[in-house]
């Protein structure tokens, strides 16, 4: 089950409304609504049994225990009159990649030679980054973010050729 923007903020709403509070609490959220089984969010959080929810929470832990770590790989070019550049960049060690995620996924170990690793990275790069700008452009609105907006439509562009 999956519901939209719109319909999250009105089940927030309707909760908030309902409930009295004037502040979401994800708790207070959860004990409200276990009493309403016929609440059209009732089965997004009440529809598996303890076990099965358990098994789910950890496996999410298990996720954030792999989010996060990085590897440093050393990038060497040479130009024309053969002197050597070596440039440090630093990656992270798993990916995982979307395409995979609705069948179970799981993570790779990434290697920065692997050209479909680095455009997975991209594509997942240009979402954030797509979502960062969604979220706070306007908050940042003295700002130029041209740059930021042109990187995340590059990289867009590249993901749907």
């Amino acid at each position: 089950m999956k519901f939209t923007k719109r319909d999250r903020q009105k089940i927030i709403d309707g909760y908030l409304q309902d409930s009295g509070e004037n502040m979401f609490n994800a708790s207070a959220f959860i004990d409200w609504l276990s009493g309403k089984p016929d609440h059209q969010a009732y089965p997004w959080f009440f529809a598996k049994d303890d076990q099965a929810a358990a098994r789910e929470y950890r496996i999410g832990l298990a996720r954030q225990m792999a989010s996060g770590l990085r590897i440093i790989s050393n990038v060497q070019t040479i130009d024309a009159s053969n002197v050597v550049h070596i440039v440090t960049r630093e990656y992270p060690a798993y990916v995982s990649p979307v395409a995979g995620r609705r069948f179970g996924g799981g993570y790779e170990r990434f290697d920065p030679a692997d050209s479909e690793h680095i455009a997975e990275l991209q594509r997942q790069g240009a979402q954030g980054l797509r979502s960062w700008l969604d979220r706070y452009a306007d908050v940042f609105a003295s700002y130029d973010l041209s740059v930021i907006e042109a990187i995340a439509a590059q990289a867009e562009k590249a993901k749907s050729a």
